[in-house]
């Protein structure tokens, strides 16, 4: 196993997607200042270990969000209303540099289609229309029956949340408890890829919420036991993620970082 990427930043990270491409390593990430009520976002490439561009685009708000990464673009939604939690438009930034592409008022980003077009949906009424949207250029066309399906495979695995509810919850808790000499998880997450097994767990300690990641070989040998934060707000979502060989962990709410599973 090989540390190959970790990068802090000033802001907190508020959510990572891998290009769905199974040959690239680039990963963008969202990126929030509660202070300055500003989005911005940073592209990352684990194979090179680096950061490619970091960039706060005008076009984006507060309230946009990051839905896609796709077809060497990004999408986010925007929330042209705030009180209401719906979002209202789709922009499209370069992946390559993060500058803006196109905009699409009234409609939202559904899935891609294929290796041109995505589906789009824009609001007539109570009801929804389907077209099917140039990715490179934003420009609307009806939508066939003839795309591909290939764009549907799940690429990123995300490990299965178990609580001390779970039937599975005790027989892992006593494992991490043997593996770590004494921890007492009281959530764990847990991902493998044989001969990997991957725990990223939270415990108590000193009345503050302490979480750890740790990673063993099918032999129990132990190859990680790092931890990632403490006195945490609640338990984070995805906690971590792998996308082929690649891990991609989170340190203290702003550090991005990868380990290649060899």
């Amino acid at each position: 196993m090989q540390k190959v990427f970790s990068q802090k930043f000033s802001q907190n990270i508020w959510r990572i997607l891998p290009n769905p491409d199974l040959q690239s390593d680039l990963w963008i990430i969202e990126l929030r200042d509660s202070e300055s009520k500003q989005v911005s976002f940073a592209m990352m490439d684990t194979a090179q270990m680096k950061q490619l561009w970091h960039y706060s685009p005008p076009e984006a708000d507060w309230w946009s969000s990051l839905t896609a990464f796709s077809h060497n673009n990004i999408f986010l939604h925007n929330y042209r209303y705030p009180e209401v939690p719906e979002p209202t438009d789709l922009l499209a930034f370069s992946a390559i540099n993060g500058q803006f592409l196109w905009a699409l008022p009234g409609h939202l980003m559904v899935k891609s289609l294929d290796n041109r077009y995505i589906e789009v949906a824009g609001k007539s009424g109570e009801q929804f229309i389907y077209k099917a949207c140039d990715a490179e250029t934003g420009a609307l066309s009806p939508l066939k029956e003839s795309y591909a399906d290939e764009f549907e495979k799940v690429i990123l695995q995300e490990p299965v949340r178990y609580r001390k509810d779970s039937v599975y919850f005790e027989k892992l808790a006593i494992f991490i408890q043997n593996i770590t000499n004494g921890h007492t998880a009281v959530s764990i997450d847990y991902l493998e890829k044989r001969p990997y097994i991957m725990f990223s767990y939270y415990i108590y300690e000193q009345d503050k919420s302490v979480q750890y990641l740790l990673i063993v070989t099918d032999q129990k040998q132990l190859v990680l036991h790092e931890q990632l934060s403490e006195e945490r707000e609640g338990m984070g979502r995805s906690t971590m993620m792998l996308k082929a060989s690649t891990l991609v962990y989170l340190k203290n709410n702003n550090e991005f970082s990868s380990l290649t599973l060899s």
